[in-house]
């Protein structure tokens, strides 16, 4: 069964006898390969006060049902004993989400947004790249599959060459329609809505610190979606 990355992300554990051991804290990668082999367990504060050190499960000893993952072993399912059974070392595997992510030729092309896994192997079928939140969401996210991935070189994910041709979806310029003049009125629209929420923090603004905080940010991601887009012909 195929599951993402981003999903699976706190996620409850619980152990063969059914007993809460904590949350997905992390998904893991091995390493120079584009297979999942386990998980980062975070495990809840003793007392509600004390942090407790976080636990390494093998994927291959645990059923992931309805929002859980349930482990399947005993203590070969975890740390030391199922890296020693997987012949790995947790301390090498990576972590691909939020991953800078670049061709072959160097060009970047974001960050690791999510993937897709097979629940019983492990293996990679696709993987979502993330240009940033203004971008996602004025040109749309970028997903490609497998055969476009090299994997992990020990600094970034590298993908093939192809990759930046990729179609985007999910953007407000491909929901508004395909062509220039569209993107540009989508552009217009976007920076004269930043602009109406920027002048609203600016008079809360005035009156409390989390209104001064809303207004830089505001004020950043109306930046943003002007560098990007361009300045539209209508201002």
């Amino acid at each position: 069964m195929t599951f993402s990355l981003r999903k699976v992300y706190r996620h409850e554990v619980f152990s063969a006898n059914g007993k809460r051991v904590g949350r997905v804290s992390d998904v893991l990668f091995a390493p120079q390969s584009k297979t999942v082999v386990g998980f980062v367990v975070a495990r809840p504060r003793l007392l509600m006060i004390l942090d407790r050190r976080d636990r390494y499960l093998a994927l291959d000893s645990v059923d992931i049902v309805d929002g859980e993952l349930r482990v399947t072993g005993g203590r070969e399912s975890w740390d030391k004993p199922a890296a020693s059974r997987l012949k790995t070392s947790w301390d090498a595997t990576v972590v691909w989400q939020g991953m800078q992510v670049r061709t072959r030729s160097g060009v970047s092309l974001g960050t690791v947004r999510d993937g897709l896994f097979d629940s019983d192997t492990g293996e990679l079928s696709a993987l979502g790249l993330s240009s940033g939140a203004a971008a996602d969401v004025a040109v749309g996210v970028r997903d490609i599959p497998v055969t476009m991935v090299d994997g992990f070189d020990g600094e970034v994910v590298v993908v093939a060459d192809e990759a930046q041709a990729a179609d985007t979806s999910g953007g407000a310029a491909a929901a508004a329609g395909r062509g220039t003049a569209v993107a540009k009125d989508v552009a217009g629209k976007a920076v004269k809505t930043a602009t109406l929420y920027v002048k609203a923090a600016a008079k809360v603004a005035s009156e409390s610190k989390t209104g001064k905080k809303a207004l830089g940010w505001l004020k950043t991601m109306k930046d943003e979606v002007v560098d990007m887009m361009g300045e539209p012909e209508d201002k």
